[in-house]
């Protein structure tokens, strides 16, 4: 990515196709944002690479966590060669473009193109359910880790997501109520939360699959990026293990620009206080959900959850 634009340049891009305001999209029932659908279609013959590692999660269950430890391990805990290149272009967000016209204006490739020109080993994200990850993927096995969290938070995180950067009164006016009946719907971005957990939940066991809980990363770091370095195949000694840890704790990177998406949206139609990466908690549901919401959640992730032996720490 950085190969055709500068950081500065890409979070004008990013300004720019916000005042264009394009409608959300649709592909196979899914909800999608804008310009994307045309990058999932594409997917379904696009090649993968073995070697290729992999950030697949819901939206706002700790991607920009999981591909910062990533980063730093991938880099052999070289912090110093992370923090010199975005996190925007270390790690390709694959269905993710910019609208046709703008990316004209800068000369600049499809992120399918860009990626097709990276070198590998390549690391990859997406907030895609499994059934929209292209093919390949399953048949060349690349490394991927995904991330679980709470849906209550994870509710939590998304609404105050859907504020920033926005400039629809409508969109701006939508109380946390009303966001989450349609997240309890499935009728959200990336479509039902439990869809998406339990596809991947089910392939638990996968060598080549590994399953990270937000919770347990909140409990225990340290013991998390051992377990993914361990995945990714590197020997890290303690000593850079304690540094990537340090590194990658939720004070470190929220201070960090180069670290996360931050500084890409206008926020001033945003909540006070509103932030890319906001809080980091857990159970900051309590202050948000009424008993009556609580209740109706409860009783969706019974449904959704019963027997599959996937549960969570709500704290």
């Amino acid at each position: 990515m950085d190969k055709y634009v500068t950081i500065e340049e890409y979070r004008q891009m990013w300004g720019e196709a916000k005042l264009l305001h394009k409608p959300d999209e649709e592909y196979e029932g899914i909800k999608l944002y804008p310009s994307m659908a045309k990058s999932v279609e594409r997917l379904k013959t696009w090649t993968v690479r073995e070697d290729d590692v992999w950030i697949v999660t819901f939206m706002k269950a700790g991607t920009t966590w999981a591909q910062e430890i990533v980063s730093c391990i991938m880099q052999d805990g070289d912090l110093e060669a992370v923090n010199k290149r975005h996190a925007a272009f270390r790690v390709l967000f694959i269905e993710s473009d910019f609208p046709e016209q703008i990316r004209r204006l800068k000369n600049l490739p499809d992120t399918l193109q860009i990626a097709d020109e990276t070198p590998s080993p390549r690391m990859l994200k997406t907030h895609l359910p499994g059934p929209l990850l292209p093919p390949q993927i399953w048949q060349k096995k690349p490394k991927i880790v995904y991330v679980l969290r709470n849906p209550k938070d994870l509710a939590v995180s998304c609404f105050h997501f859907s504020k920033m950067g926005e400039t629809d009164p409508k969109k701006l006016a939508q109380t946390f109520g009303e966001f989450l009946e349609e997240m309890l719907a499935g009728k959200n971005h990336y479509g039902p939360w439990w869809d998406h957990y339990l596809y991947f939940w089910r392939l638990r066991h996968e060598e080549n699959i590994l399953i990270l809980r937000f919770e347990d990363m909140k409990q225990d770091l340290r013991s998390n990026v051992q377990k993914v370095s361990k995945f990714l195949g590197k020997n890290l000694s303690d000593e850079k293990l304690d540094a990537i840890t340090e590194h990658c704790t939720f004070g470190t990177m929220k201070k960090n620009k180069m670290s996360h998406n931050d500084d890409l949206f206008d926020k001033k139609n945003s909540p006070e206080g509103s932030s890319f990466m906001r809080k980091g908690k857990v159970g900051d549901w309590k202050t948000h959900f009424t008993v009556a919401q609580n209740e109706a959640m409860d009783a969706l992730i019974r449904d959704k959850l019963h027997g599959t032996g996937l549960k969570f720490d709500y704290q």
